[in-house]
């Protein structure tokens, strides 16, 4: 498991990056409820109305810990 420090420096590298239009949070196939119930995307643009969660998610019954990462969500830009 990833402490909160990494996840945080994660999610302000993709924000820094100058790429990105927001984060995707990814999780196991055999994920915890919370964790799926947080997956998916997340609009730097409308953190406001639907603000991106922080991991590790509180909750998360996973007996190794919580395991969602962010991605970044490409799509203004590609090849």
């Amino acid at each position: 498991m990833y402490t909160a420090e990494y996840h945080a420096k994660s999610l302000q590298n993709i924000r820094d990056g100058g790429v990105a239009t927001g984060v995707r949070i990814i999780v196991p196939r055999n994920a915890c409820p919370v964790c799926q119930y947080y997956e998916g995307g997340y609009k730097f643009a409308e953190e406001a109305e639907r603000p991106i969660p922080e991991l590790p998610l509180e909750g998360c019954s996973d007996v190794g810990g919580c395991r969602a990462f962010y991605t970044p969500i490409l799509d203004l830009h590609g090849p």
